[in-house]
């Protein structure tokens, strides 16, 4: 009897500590998933697969400069671009040693260059910070080209420069475009380039895509010149000339199948994904009143350096209103942030379906499939409402309430010690009995 009482004593104890702990952690998984399921097999084979049978690399004269993998250039970028107005500052992230000078950056579009008047920069860690402003101001969405003495770096449609910003604003959700794969007996390629044409028609301001951009495991594609399943380094360059063609800003966080391992795929996707995209796994940008805040996200979820970085873009960004962008709410990381910081719009994937729903002060939504025809137009019409499927949204901003200090004596340590010494007491008469 007695042992009863006190293990029902013990048990409660830390039940009590868990529950009320306020000091969560988030540790990093870096083992992968892998997927080795056998895809079910189509009647119909689909053979050959390079790139060239998605699209002509000669009749694309830009798709060099688009699918280059990712240099010294670390910030603004092809996915993670910056947007100015006139006579706004813009700020340049790149790698290179201390001792690298003759630093010259360069706008280009397809009519014009305009040099970067460097103002400051600074070196930290093996990164170089700098501060520019266009030589001339001028509208347009371009390049970045770097030039320095340990070499050079290009960047497809990493700045664009606007007069002005003002209200309505648009921009489209995107998500789960699964670079290249057949649903059913359909390409997601064939389909998902008839809905960018869509798209560019709608001339939104900018694109987010939140993950799954390529499909990654695949038995339907081989490659030519090995007769194995396609590579995910070909399924990228795919991708990114695809996400070349909106000739808009686009802001992209991975998924779950950037990072999915399989016999299925002869190389590491993971691997490719940081050599085209770069290892900084979350982004934020401002237009108007409205903080954009994105992370990529798989089965793992953040680490917790990243998880801390995205909490303080949010703690500093808290004054209007907020876009949460991701794949999923993997490690409820998302609920996490959700539930510490008023977030007007979340914008998420994964799930291959739709859905608009309101929880608390907070319009979520779910973004089907590109290649089931499905993305979706936001209007933001002032810095309090927006318009989507026809449903117009007014928010109250509600301000954000940082956390009380944590105690240096919680009370859930009241618990958890009694609770470590009727172990102790436990074993201790576990021993004597024998």
């Amino acid at each position: 009897m007695k042992k009863n009482l006190l293990i029902f004593i013990f048990v409660f104890s830390l039940l009590f500590s868990i529950l009320n702990s306020n000091n969560v952690t988030y540790a990093i998984d870096n083992n992968n998933v892998t997927e080795d399921t056998e895809l079910p097999k189509l009647n119909v084979s689909f053979n050959a697969t390079s790139a060239s049978e998605f699209f002509n690399e000669t009749s694309f004269p830009r798709y060099a400069l688009a699918a280059r993998p990712m240099g010294m250039i670390k910030y603004p970028n092809k996915v993670n671009p910056a947007i100015k107005i006139y006579d706004e500052e813009i700020n340049i992230i790149t790698s290179g040693s201390s001792e690298a000078n003759t630093w010259n950056f360069t706008m280009i579009d397809a009519n014009t260059s305009l040099s970067l008047n460097i103002l400051e920069s600074e070196y930290i860690d093996g990164m170089w910070y700098f501060t520019t402003l266009p030589e001339i101001q001028r509208e347009g969405l371009y390049d970045l080209q770097l030039n320095c003495s340990e070499g050079d770096d290009y960047q497809t449609h990493a700045i664009q420069i606007l007069e002005e910003q003002f209200y309505p604003f648009t921009f489209v959700h995107v998500s789960d475009t699964h670079f290249p794969a057949y649903y059913e007996d359909f390409n997601t390629t064939d389909i998902n380039l008839q809905e960018i044409e869509n798209i560019i028609a709608l001339d939104p301001d900018f694109v987010i895509v939140t993950g799954d951009l390529i499909q990654g495991p695949t038995a339907y594609f081989l490659d030519p010149e090995t007769g194995k399943p396609l590579r995910s380094e070909i399924q990228y360059r795919l991708a990114i000339w695809a996400l070349d063609l909106f000739n808009k800003p686009v802001f992209y966080i991975h998924g779950n199948h950037e990072f999915i391992k399989s016999s299925l795929i002869p190389d590491d996707p993971g691997t490719n994904y940081f050599k085209y995209f770069g290892t900084v796994v979350y982004q934020n940008f401002t237009f108007l009143d409205w903080s954009f805040v994105g992370f990529g996200s798989e089965w793992s979820g953040l680490s917790q350096a990243e998880y801390d970085a995205v909490f303080q873009i949010l703690a500093q960004n808290s004054d209007g209103a907020t876009v949460l962008y991701y794949h999923y709410d993997f490690a409820d990381h998302a609920t996490s942030l959700h539930n510490k910081f008023p977030i007007e719009l979340a914008l998420y994937g994964h799930e291959h379906h739709e859905d608009l729903y309101l929880s608390k002060n907070t319009l979520y939504h779910l973004q089907a499939p590109l290649f089931d025809r499905e993305f979706t137009l936001f209007s933001i019409l002032n810095e309090t409402s927006l318009t989507v499927d026809s449903q117009t949204f007014n928010f109250e901003l509600l301000p954000y309430v940082p956390p009380e200090p944590v105690e240096t004596t919680p009370v859930e340590f009241i618990f958890f010690g009694p609770s470590m010494m009727i172990l102790a007491l436990m074993v201790n008469y576990s021993r004597k009995k024998k």
